[in-house]
């Protein structure tokens, strides 16, 4: 018997797969999801079992020395996804994330339920005898201890990051409320009695910067959904791309806004001049306005010359479709404004009320509209979707995943399609992974 197995290292190896005997003593004990002790290119490594055969063309074979943990169906599956979907192999995610140890006792909860709410309703949480809550900063960190530590007892809060920090506290068993950074999720399981908090999960930093940015708050989703647990995201509003069920907005928004109206933005900057001749804006924008006296762009919201935020041509929806990418960073730099009570100005060529727009009645039905939207057609939580841009045509490639081509300014254009369910070949994507290493792929996160 032969075992495919994937290198447990910082490093694919180009997606490959190497084969090993299974001498007697383990044969039936080694399987699919066995980490095993391996020799490679003289070092003594770890490896994943990803397949076993019967038969094999490669001679003079090394064999598996050691079997070090067994990962069950759902652990293993875990790994698949977050791999796949990150378009990484399982064996560079445990190197770089995963205490094995730990994660092979992982099993799935009694009970599961996700709840999301904004900044304002984070009283409403119900607190259960113990509750973990992730941040994306450390920053973070000393902020939601201050914000908490007059409502709950806080037993610990991360002020370094340090892995020895972290060891100290997930081995005693006394804690009941800490808060740790994003980065460890993955060093600790889910247990029923637990709330597992994630505080500004709609934070650009739970983007891990290795691994192709790994987004904690997306690993998280994915984990309830196979393990189970009680998890509870605080944002702005719900990320529809991991989060698919009905959702009903409870928050009154109130901002004040000043609006120049005009087809053109010539004209607007010209209708702002006059009303405001002698006034200099040191202005953050999501479009750079052109080089205008009076106005000096800061590219960083948290500048402290920054006084005027300039939104141009704000639009949330199309076709009673809500853009929940759109709405989020909407209501980011508008909470970002209100807070340090800078000017609010829109530029539009369409007469527009943004608090209007976002008491309306009609939320719920836009809302519903995405999330129906992302069900039937993609991406969501379980159907991935990305677009790779090849100079070459991609031969031996396989229609089960990859649709196309599209060809566009002398480009093929592809679609990959990934659902993960049951049925996902992980070896035929990291296949369709090494065919297209060299092309530009971009995820498709967006639904218009």
């Amino acid at each position: 018997m032969y075992a495919n197995i994937e290198i447990i290292s910082n490093n694919t190896y180009n997606f490959s797969t190497f084969t090993y005997k299974i001498p007697p003593q383990f044969q039936g004990k080694v399987r699919e999801g066995s980490v095993t002790k391996i020799k490679f290119r003289n070092r003594d490594l770890l490896g994943v079992v990803l397949k076993i055969d019967d038969k094999t063309n490669i001679e003079n074979l090394n064999s598996v020395e050691k079997i070090v943990h067994n990962l069950d169906n759902i652990q293993f599956k875990y790994l698949k996804f977050i791999a796949l979907v990150n378009r990484i192999n399982v064996g560079i995610l445990i190197y770089n994330l995963f205490d094995l140890k730990t994660f092979t006792l992982q099993k799935k909860t009694a009970n599961k339920s996700i709840t999301n709410l904004s900044f304002s309703q984070i009283n409403k949480i119900n607190y259960r005898e113990k509750n973990v809550f992730f941040v994306p900063s450390l920053k973070q960190s000393k902020l939601l201890y201050d914000k908490l530590k007059d409502v709950i007892d806080i037993d610990y809060y991360q002020k370094f990051g340090g892995k020895d920090e972290l060891q100290k506290v997930i081995n005693t068993k006394q804690f009941t409320n800490i808060i740790l950074l994003s980065n460890n999720f993955e060093k600790i399981n889910i247990k029923d009695r637990y709330n597992y908090i994630f505080y500004d999960s709609n934070s650009n930093a739970y983007k891990l910067p290795k691994l192709n940015e790994i987004n904690v708050i997306e690993s998280a989703y994915l984990k309830n959904c196979l393990f189970g647990g009680h998890f509870i995201f605080i944002s702005e509003f719900p990320n529809f791309e991991y989060f698919n069920q009905k959702w009903n907005p409870q928050d009154k928004y109130e901002y004040e806004i000043e609006y120049f109206i005009s087809n053109k933005l010539k004209d607007n900057i010209e209708l702002i001049n006059h009303k405001y001749p002698n006034k200099i804006f040191n202005y953050y924008s999501n479009e750079k306005l052109p080089s205008v006296k009076n106005f000096n762009y800061i590219d960083n919201l948290d500048d402290s010359k920054l006084d005027t935020l300039i939104i141009q041509n704000p639009n949330i929806s199309k076709n009673r479709i809500l853009n929940s990418f759109k709405l989020i960073y909407l209501l980011k730099i508008l909470n970002h404004a209100k807070n340090l009570n800078l000017q609010i100005i829109v530029f539009s060529s369409n007469e527009l009320d943004i608090n209007k727009t976002l008491n309306s009645v009609n939320m719920t039905d836009w809302i519903n509209n995405e999330n129906n939207v992302r069900k039937k057609y993609g991406p969501n939580n379980l159907f991935k979707i990305y677009s790779i841009y090849s100079d070459t045509l991609i031969k031996n490639k396989d229609l089960k995943y990859l649709l196309g081509p599209k060809i566009v300014n002398d480009k093929y254009i592809y679609e990959l399609q990934i659902k993960l369910d049951d049925k996902l070949d992980y070896e035929l994507l990291q296949n369709i992974y090494k065919l297209t290493k060299d092309c530009e792929i971009k995820r498709i996160r967006h639904i218009s």
